[in-house]
Formats: structure tokens, C-alpha cells, sequence
């Protein structure tokens, strides 16, 4: 077991399909710019959203693997797919076989939900995301006549994981499924954005519906990092600025495109290798 000192000092680290956990350690970094970050993204196998469960937690279990060994204090789940998985039969709870507390993407979000007067909420999310029906099942678990509905997207991720933010197919997916949605259920004011990709263009959501508060989970999660290693006294006591180190089975040129988006101006350092 490591020390506290020493634990205070070990990177937290960030994990996702892909390029959209970005959106999670953007947020993690304002509140908490002194900690090392390590993010993790699985590009190599991407999109995770069109994928079995059993598939999902055998790749997530190899991020698991290669950060154990990296030594990390923290995980932060900035995976909505991955996040889902969490409600399934076959999941066992990380924790139990990793030496890392774990934090989803999700449960913060609802958590900061359930808080708010909100009347009803829409979710757009990935396939898989909105099959498990996670979001609805959480708030139900606290507010059981909470209406909560869903909208996949079967390619909204892969098109942002292109890295051409502006192509026409995205605008015109984000139009879809904003539309969609609004069609059916037209006083809706509150949507989450459920695949965190998606705060990448969160101004295409903005523009498609001005009238409706589109909620990025990533905020919620970042604040739940930062109370965590405050209770637990496992903040890193570094006044220099921590280093984020990418690691991607997929290509680096991607994270430079949404690094530069997102305002991320902590230079990283990027390997690519395979899980």
C-alpha cells in the first residue's frame, strides 16, 4: 500500500473510447490544475457505442490493466457507453478487482439532476447508452415519476471521432436527433448530452434548439473527482501545473484537432500503443 504522500503525488487518470473523455479532462484540469493526468483513449476500437456489453468490459478491462500498472490514484469513467456497463449482469465492479477508486460519467450527472426542478429531461446517447436505459433507471431510483427519454445516435461519435468538426454529416446528425426528439415530446426544455463526444460541438446543439438547456455531464463528473480527493485527502501538493500524458491506440493527430477545440492548452505528451 502506498504511502499517502506518495498517493497524493500519483496522476488520476481519464479513460474513453476515444477523443470524447477530452471533455471530462478539460474540466478536471480547471478545477484541479496541479494534478498529472493520465488519459487513456481507445481509439484503436472505437466507436464502443455499436458494441456488445461483454465487448465493452473486455476493452475497458484492458485500459484497467495498463493503468494498474501505471499506478494511478483515481480513475475517471469519461465514457457514457462504458459508464452503462456499470448497471449490467455481467459487470462486477472494478473496484473489487483494481486498487483504483472509479468514478463514471453518469451518476454524478444524475445525481446533479435530481437536484435541479426539472419537470422531465431527455438523454441523446449512444445506441448501447440509451438500450441499457442507465439514465432512466438512476433517476428513477429517486424520482420514480420523472419522465426521462432517450435518443440514439448510432453515429454521431464516429463522425466527431473524424476529426473534421466541420462536416456537414455532424450538423445534420445533431439537427436529426436534436429534432427528433423535440418532435415527440416538444415542451422538453432540459437534454443531456449523454456520449461525451458530444460537448465537442455542443454549439451545433445550441444552434439546433436555442430554447433548450443542453446539460454537459462532464462538470459533474470533474466536481466529483475533486471532492473525492478532497475527502480523502489526496490532492496533489504540487504548485507547478500537472502534465497529461495521452495514451491512444488509435493516432495522435486527432487529439491535436480536439485539444485546439476544446482550449486545452496544457501541452501533452502523446503515445500510441495497443491496450
Amino acid at each position: 500500500m502506498e504511502n499517502m504522500e506518495n498517493m497524493q503525488n500519483l496522476p488520476i487518470a481519464v479513460i474513453d473510447s476515444g477523443v470524447g473523455g477530452l471533455t471530462s479532462a478539460k474540466e478536471i484540469i480547471k478545477l484541479l490544475p496541479h494534478e498529472n493526468i493520465i488519459y487513456c483513449g481507445d481509439n484503436g476500437n472505437a466507436p464502443y457505442g455499436n458494441r456488445s456489453g461483454d465487448e465493452i468490459i473486455a476493452l475497458t478491462k484492458k485500459m484497467f490493466d495498463f493503468l494498474q500498472n501505471q499506478k494511478v490514484k483515481l480513475v475517471a469513467v469519461a465514457c457514457n457507453t462504458i459508464s452503462s456497463t456499470f448497471l449490467s449482469k455481467t459487470y462486477e465492479g472494478y473496484e473489487k478487482h483494481y486498487p483504483f477508486p472509479v468514478i463514471s460519467v453518469i451518476k454524478p450527472a444524475v445525481e446533479d439532476v435530481l437536484k435541479q426542478p426539472y419537470q422531465d429531461v431527455g438523454v441523446i446517447a449512444t445506441a448501447f447508452t440509451i438500450k441499457t436505459g442507465c439514465y432512466d433507471a438512476l433517476i428513477h431510483e429517486t424520482k420514480l415519476d420523472m419522465p426521462v427519454y432517450g435518443e440514439p445516435s448510432e453515429n454521431l461519435a464516429h463522425l466527431i471521432e473524424q476529426g473534421d468538426l466541420d462536416a456537414p454529416a455532424i450538423k445534420e446528425d445533431v439537427k436529426h436527433h436534436v429534432h427528433n426528439l423535440l418532435s415527440k415530446h416538444p415542451n422538453l426544455k432540459d437534454i443531456i448530452l449523454g456520449c461525451t463526444h458530444y460537448p465537442i460541438v455542443q454549439s451545433l446543439f445550441e444552434n439546433a434548439a436555442p430554447q433548450v438547456q443542453f446539460i454537459n455531464p462532464a462538470h459533474d463528473q470533474a466536481a466529483a473527482v475533486a471532492d473525492y480527493l478532497k475527502q480523502h485527502n489526496l490532492l496533489n501538493p504540487q504548485t507547478s501545473e500537472g502534465a497529461l500524458n495521452i495514451y491512444t491506440s488509435g493516432t495522435y493527430t486527432i487529439y491535436h484537432t480536439i485539444l485546439s477545440e476544446l482550449g486545452i492548452t496544457k501541452a501533452p505528451h502523446i503515445t500510441v500503443m495497443k491496450f
